[in-house]
């Protein structure tokens, strides 16, 4: 899969700012989004200073329709959101080779202003909600 991200092409206007870093990665600010047609409905947040970190992302609301997670005003604070529809929403994913078990994080949302490119993990206390969802549930 690194060949995908090996000749990474974007510009600055591409460019979002985690000016917090992500939990673990403090240090790593600025990510691009990459879709990748055969990897749909992933994507992937990919660090742009030249070290390979990178994460599946996926838009939780695709596997979990109902999911609302309690969210309070600070935490959105410095992501400087004017407007709900700004918000892009998405949960880092790990994907396992076995896809059944592959999981989302939904404690830890990416909440991400796309208009101004600024990006935040937020970590939210909501019990109704896993740090490894099951992306594919068993009926």
């Amino acid at each position: 899969m690194g060949d995908f991200f090996k000749d990474l092409v974007y510009s600055k206007d591409d460019v979002i700012t985690f000016p917090s870093g992500i939990p673990g990665f403090e240090k790593t600010k600025d990510f691009v989004i990459v879709s990748i047609p055969e990897y749909t409905p992933f994507e992937w947040l990919v660090c742009t200073d030249g070290t390979r970190l990178r994460f599946a992302i996926i838009n939780p609301l695709l596997f979990m329709p109902d999911y609302s997670p309690a969210m309070v005003k600070e935490q959105l604070g410095d992501l400087e959101v004017d407007k709900p529809e700004d918000i892009l929403l998405y949960s880092i994913v790990t994907i396992r080779e076995n896809p059944l078990e592959s999981t989302a994080n939904l404690v830890g949302p990416l909440i991400i202003n796309r208009v101004k490119k600024i990006g935040k993990q937020i970590i939210i206390d909501d019990d109704r909600y896993g740090t490894q969802e099951p992306l594919i549930r068993k009926k």
